[in-house]
């Protein structure tokens, strides 16, 4: 181990640590973001197995470390070549940082008053692509989607605060205006 290497173990203690002294989704985003790029770009975490995709989903999750009360997800998550989900929002906190590739985020605001089920209108805000050690913060509310544009299978490592198939999110769809729950294939 090298000095500057950073542990899933060590990353975890320290996203034990923050989430335990913070309840507010900005102080714990402001802390878990440097860590989340500092265990990114440490080379030791990373496997092969983690650019394995669900050809149906188009989309590899990966779980790396979740606390038994489903908590604190680490995933590695690989995105096949013109693969992505829809418009979706967490429900939870979440960072994600770019390992390997692009992957372009597009995101959403949600414009209806959500009190009819099923039913949702969204529109596009803003894009982003993220590329190597770029980073972002979402708080539960965010909506965004994801596409890999690129001819090669990206990978990137998300932390939640909430494993996503607990978090009862939602998966937007923004011609039909329809929102339902959204449920990931979880890679062995």
């Amino acid at each position: 181990m090298t000095a500057s290497s950073y542990s899933l173990t060590e990353f975890v203690e320290d996203l034990q640590k923050i989430t335990a002294e913070h309840s507010e989704d900005s102080s714990i985003l402001r802390e878990v973001t440097p860590l989340a790029q500092r265990f990114a770009a440490d080379p030791t975490w990373r496997d092969e197995k983690h650019y394995e995709a669900d050809e149906e989903q188009g989309i590899g999750f990966h779980l790396l470390h979740e606390e038994p009360d489903n908590t604190l997800a680490v995933f590695a998550i690989s995105w096949l070549p013109g693969k992505g989900v829809g418009p979706h929002n967490h429900r939870t906190w979440s960072v994600v940082v770019g390992v390997d590739g692009t992957e372009l985020n597009i995101f959403w605001k949600r414009t209806d008053d959500g009190d009819k089920p099923g039913f949702a209108t969204i529109e596009e805000t803003s894009r982003r692509d993220i590329g190597n050690g770029e980073v972002i913060g979402m708080d539960g509310n965010t909506i965004h989607s994801v596409i890999n544009d690129g001819d090669q299978t990206t990978l990137s490592l998300h932390v939640y605060g909430l494993h996503l198939n607990h978090s009862g999110r939602s998966l937007f769809d923004p011609l039909a205006n329809t929102e339902e729950k959204l449920i990931v294939k979880v890679q062995d």
